[in-house]
């Protein structure tokens, strides 16, 4: 059995939603980050890149602070020699790609194409071709864009003309595709139709419980009961949070499309307070779905690598830690 994928997203800069390009990634705790992974056994950093690099191909979307071409260099040594993987991400969903400066507004243009070819290739070759590449690609559609300045989400032909545009930069460039669960969960007949399972990865996500006795009722903490007093919610009278369209949906998409061949590794996050979350998914995969099929897991914090979150970042190690060791003992 080949050993499994343990891997952690961690943000090297955070503008992708339009803000948080002024933080400056904590040096010191990424060294925290990286010795608390090789002790707990994650073998995989899949790092956000952003603004965060220098890039030769299109400077004008580093951001001031932005790691150089040796320095990223130098970092792949440094996590190669710790046992830990490192895979670049770059997010082109089209309402998390802030990051791109003014090209987040010509999307499916010319210019957008080969910015985002310039910008595949350049970091594939400058990470020595990693075996795979995340190219994000979640929550595009209108309600996740709704409060952005400039709305944009494609659907219909477009999605799947851009969607297999990024799949073949990518493939071009000597790595697999990565991407979030969301184009495969949201259109599964159309997916399965246009992208075949073969040289492709999935992270399914859900922040939530799995099984029902760890079911969150929605008036367990303030912010459930003001998100889902709101529209498209609110006339839905759930009681608890799994109950909400996007986690119904997962549970029914998620093991069929392991079972139908696609290679997926399951994301969980402490993101939404849930305690259950992470070993909750770790069981259902390991029970449910084909073993040939996970790759293996990651966790996901979604903060920024700042001092003030590193709590955050330890408390996903801990139970990403414990899941392993109680549902793939000797992994």
């Amino acid at each position: 059995m080949a050993k499994k994928l343990w891997s952690m997203l961690v943000h090297l800069e955070m503008s992708m939603w339009g803000t948080g390009s002024d933080v400056r990634f904590d040096e010191e705790l990424w060294s925290e980050i990286l010795e608390q992974c090789k002790a707990s056994g994650i073998n995989c950093i899949v790092l956000d890149l952003g603004r965060g690099v220098q890039y030769h191909t299109h400077p004008e979307i580093s951001c001031s602070w932005a790691w150089s071409h040796s320095r990223v260099k130098q970092e792949i040594r440094r996590l190669r020699d710790m046992g830990i993987e490192l895979i670049p991400k770059l997010n082109f969903s089209a309402v998390h790609d802030a990051w791109l400066g003014e090209y987040e507004r010509m999307v499916s243009t010319s210019v957008y194409y080969r910015v985002c070819r310039d910008l595949i290739h350049e970091v594939a070759e400058l990470f020595g071709k990693p075996r795979f590449f995340h190219l994000g690609f979640d929550e595009e559609d209108a309600r996740h864009s709704s409060d952005l300045p400039l709305i944009v989400a494609r659907q219909g032909e477009l999605l799947w003309h851009d969607l297999q545009f990024f799949l073949d930069c990518v493939r071009d460039a000597g790595c697999t595709p990565w991407i979030w669960s969301d184009p495969c969960f949201n259109h599964p007949e159309e997916f399965r139709k246009r992208i075949p399972a073969e040289d492709i990865v999935l992270s399914p996500w859900c922040y939530h419980a799995i099984r029902r006795e760890h079911y969150t009722p929605i008036d367990s903490l303030p912010e459930y009961i003001e998100y889902y007093s709101k529209e498209p919610y609110a006339s839905l009278n759930l009681s608890f949070v799994e109950e909400e369209p996007f986690n119904v949906r997962f549970r029914a998409q998620a093991i069929p499309a392991a079972k139908d061949g696609y290679k997926v590794v399951p994301c969980v996050s402490v993101f939404n307070k849930c305690p259950w979350n992470t070993p909750d998914m770790v069981e259902y995969f390991r029970n449910e779905a084909p073993e040939e099929s996970v790759l293996g897991y990651m966790t996901a914090p979604w903060f920024s690598t700042t001092r003030d979150r590193e709590e955050k970042f330890w408390e996903s190690i801990r139970l990403l830690k414990a899941a392993r060791e109680e549902f793939y003992p000797g992994e």
